[in-house]
């Protein structure tokens, strides 16, 4: 009897403790989940905020595009053809030379100068901001570079836009009339298309067609270059002047003579097989 007495004693002094450990770890495991969860349940919440902004950045770009082509629609009224909004055309050759860290230092106004255009770097002025050097091989040139172009005015010289840098009138106004059309900010751009190393405008009856750009950004985050993120789209598309004897595809957007006219014909200086 004294024996057993004392090996009930020592196992009972053994166990002492081990509820307290195990208590810890549990506390422990449950911390490190919850944590988990948290983590979790904050992703998804930036991944749904950062959904909700990129549509509405992508549904402001799709709106002022459809408001550029109303513009553009009024210019045709007004002046027959794109020249009154279109930048200069660069002639063939007029290129940058090889990309370094010098030349992407260099004004944004090299290889297309525009005597109309203003300064890009300074507030209020979002004129051939963006460009991209098309280079024979990647830092060998010369290059030709293809600017995001000159900021699309309206008829009456107020230019299409909302500057976050410079804002001026009101945030989301598209047609100027001083109500807001749109929750955010947005940009038209025009420009020439690029015909090999040369802008298409560089030769006579060259005026009819223009690339316009639409870009939109989400309400709040104040347009792009604040030095924080925000969500921000682009849209562009391919305008041509209406001409007579030419029809498109309904199962493309390939242009080809109708019935009416002739086999061959002459658009705006470039020919139609």
């Amino acid at each position: 009897m004294r024996i057993r007495s004392m090996t009930t004693r020592t196992t009972r002094k053994g166990n002492e403790g081990s509820a307290f450990v195990i208590s810890v770890l549990v506390l422990f495991v449950l911390s490190v989940l919850g944590l988990a969860l948290m983590l979790t349940t904050s992703t998804e919440k930036e991944i749904a905020i950062n959904y909700r902004w990129g549509e509405q950045a992508f549904f402001n770009a799709d709106a002022a595009l459809e408001y550029g082509k109303n513009i553009l629609a009024q210019q045709i009224l007004i002046n027959n053809d794109f020249r009154a909004i279109l930048p200069p055309a660069r002639g063939p050759g007029q290129t940058v030379p090889d990309i370094t860290v010098a030349d992407e230092m260099a004004p944004r106004s090299a290889g297309h100068p525009d005597g109309g255009a203003c300064d890009p770097t300074t507030p209020g002025c979002r004129d051939y901001q963006y460009y991209i050097d098309q280079c024979p091989a990647p830092g060998v040139g010369p290059c030709n570079r293809v600017f995001i172009g000159r900021v699309l005015n309206r008829p009456d010289g107020t230019p299409a836009m909302w500057d976050f840098r410079a804002p001026a009138g009101v945030l989301g106004d598209l047609d100027g009339d001083g109500t807001q059309d749109i929750d955010g900010g947005f940009t038209l751009w025009v420009r020439r298309p690029v015909v090999g190393t040369r802008d298409y405008g560089s030769e006579p009856n060259e005026d009819n067609r223009v690339i316009l750009t639409a870009e939109g950004t989400a309400p709040n985050g104040m347009g792009a270059g604040t030095g924080r993120p925000v969500s921000l789209r682009r849209l562009e598309m391919s305008v041509r002047l209406p001409t007579d004897g030419i029809q498109g595809n309904d199962k493309s957007d390939v242009s080809n003579p109708d019935s009416k006219s002739e086999a061959t014909g002459n658009m705006g200086g470039v020919t139609i097989p």
